[in-house]
């Protein structure tokens, strides 16, 4: 996924990023700082076991990584189930992979999940 960092990030620190979805806090978990205003190739991760996860409905929320009033907001479309509770989103663009051993028999291929994460790490890919 691209995001732009908007404050200088030292590694462990939290900031602001911006992506297609909009602009949200994030932890840089790079090896040298990130830097204010360059775009970067990230994976994310989000705090699976703390996260709130639902699967929503027809009147479901965009796409993408957001903030909306009740916080922060990751939400795609399932690609895949895996047999080992993993499932793979669709954040149009970019991929997430979330552990939900719990739920992963409710999930189906083709329904918009969303996760309420209390913090998103950002792994730079160096690409």
């Amino acid at each position: 996924m691209l995001v732009t960092l908007l404050t200088t990030m030292p590694t462990g620190t939290s900031g602001m990023v911006r992506s297609h979805g909009g602009e949200w806090p994030a932890v840089w978990v790079g090896t040298s700082p990130g830097v204010a205003g360059v775009q970067y190739d990230v994976e994310i991760e989000v705090d699976d076991e703390h996260s709130r996860i639902e699967v929503c409905d027809s009147n479901s929320p965009r796409v993408g990584i957001y903030l909306q009033d009740d916080g922060l907001k990751v939400c795609g479309t399932v690609r895949t189930v895996y047999e080992d509770g993993i499932i793979a989103l669709d954040l149009k663009p970019g991929n997430l992979l979330l552990e939900i051993q719990s739920q992963s028999s409710e999930m189906h291929v083709g329904q918009v999940v969303c996760v309420s994460p209390s913090v998103i790490s950002l792994f730079p890919t160096g690409i």
